[in-house]
């Protein structure tokens, strides 16, 4: 196939991530675990690290990625959902897959897949990631669980070096459950016998399920929030100077880090992160050292994630789709603000949500910066369309608060450039497909 035949397969396959299954029964293992059997396992190829979570989940795996990188190793990792373009999902050496490569391994998941009735989007892309890894050899590839953990296409690794679990919260929970109890079992599905977890700070009904998983598999169990301490030295625009320790292991101890994510939340994916990197070198399975540690985390990247685009006027693009996440946003704006050197005389919030979003509750601890809001919608199916969220945003908002609406993302980012000024700033959030688009805008990015 070429590039474009293997798109074009691609977006034929059932796809969960735009359309949602109404409940848990269509994710099954059997057809997944077939297919990699057809293409022999190559999941089990290469050594994995495993990480799963509500949030953080993709900024550790890239943390991790970028650190094991710049300690010379051949790294691989895999993401989801793209920004861009589906090749950002897997990565070689910090790149994206090239289009050859990935039409390539794409051809060799196809036939492998004849006679396998439903294959979905999902389960061919991550085939196709675990091949592409298993054919370069890389020296260790990790691999970011897409939906909950026990049924996951990803969760078909058998011996992770490591897995490694990220703050729980409630999250698609007419597939994976209503509570924070019944979402951490879902997720401690990815905890293997025998094999290591890293645990980030949880809720007590949460930690208590991971723990009982981890007892049952006989998994030596590391808890982040027990273990390790962390602490913000300096905050820029260019992002955070940051100091991690170990609570007994004075040799586990670093300060003055220079931290190229922005948000105080990502102090825990930072030391989550450095918690499972000394755990797979105690181990002896992989090693790095202080340089490769400074160096990950100086040149980590995770695009349109709390992403500054410019100075002045100040832009950032933020996939903020909940209100923990929303919560994690105003606290970056309001510390940018008051420590990280950054001012503004009018702030513009452009805002698109996914159309079974609770509006209100995303634009609550944001409400104290804007100035006005652009009511606008991402191309893709599940966005809620402007003039409903233009309704939404002025029920939730002060009586007199400026609510504007924009067919798409480029008009409303255009109009929210020019009505911020230099002096301005604009914040798009509200869903990753809209600060997508802006992000794509800015750089003039095609897919």
């Amino acid at each position: 196939m070429t590039y474009e035949e293997t798109r074009a397969w691609l977006w034929s396959l059932i796809d969960f991530e735009r359309q949602p299954p109404a409940t848990r029964s269509p994710y099954k293992l059997d057809r997944m675990r077939a297919l990699l059997a057809r293409l022999n396992n190559p999941q089990d190829a290469v050594p994995t690290i495993h990480i799963t979570g509500s949030k953080g989940k993709g900024s550790t795996a890239s943390i991790i990625e970028s650190v094991l990188r710049a300690a010379g190793y051949q790294t691989a990792l895999y993401t989801s959902p793209h920004l861009h373009t589906e090749r950002e999902r897997i990565q070689l050496a910090g790149r994206a897959i090239s289009p050859e490569y990935l039409a390539h391994c794409a051809e060799q998941v196809r036939r492998a897949a004849e006679q396998l009735e439903g294959l979905t989007f999902f389960e061919a892309i991550t085939a196709i990631a675990f091949l592409a890894f298993a054919e370069a050899a890389v020296d260790v590839a990790v691999i970011e669980v897409g939906l909950g953990g026990t049924l996951d296409a990803t969760n078909t690794i058998s011996r992770p070096l490591v897995s490694i679990i990220t703050p729980i919260s409630l999250e698609h929970t007419h597939i994976l459950g209503d509570t924070h109890a019944l979402i951490a079992r879902d997720k401690a599905g990815i905890i293997k016998p025998g094999r290591p977890v890293v645990v980030a700070p949880q809720v007590e009904e949460a930690w208590r399920e991971i723990a009982n998983a981890a007892q049952r598999q006989n998994a030596p169990l590391v808890d982040v929030a027990r273990e390790w301490v962390w602490a913000r030295r300096a905050l820029s625009l260019r992002g955070q100077t940051i100091a991690l320790r170990h609570r007994t292991r004075a040799e586990w101890a670093w300060d003055d880090l220079p931290f190229a994510l922005l948000g105080a939340h990502q102090l825990v994916n930072a030391a989550t992160a450095v918690a499972a990197l000394t755990t797979v070198r105690e181990e002896g399975a992989l090693t790095w050292d202080d340089d490769a540690l400074r160096a990950g985390l100086a040149h980590v990247r995770w695009p349109a994630r709390t992403e500054v685009l410019n100075a002045r006027p100040f832009v950032l693009v933020d996939g903020a789709h909940n209100d923990a996440s929303a919560q994690a946003l105003a606290e970056t704006l309001r510390d940018l603000a008051l420590n990280g050197g950054v001012s503004w005389d009018r702030l513009w919030m452009v805002f698109g949500v996914s159309a079974d979003k609770d509006v209100e509750a995303i634009v609550r601890p944001l409400r104290p910066f804007a100035t006005g809001w652009i009511a606008t919608q991402a191309r893709h199916p599940r966005a809620m369309p402007a003039p409903r969220l233009a309704e939404r945003l002025t029920a939730a908002l002060d009586p007199l608060a400026v609510v504007l609406p924009a067919p798409d993302v480029q008009t409303a980012f255009t109009n929210a450039l020019d009505m911020a000024g230099e002096d301005g700033a604009v914040i798009v959030t509200g869903s990753l497909f809209v600060a997508a688009e802006a992000r794509a805008l800015w750089y003039n990015i095609r897919p």
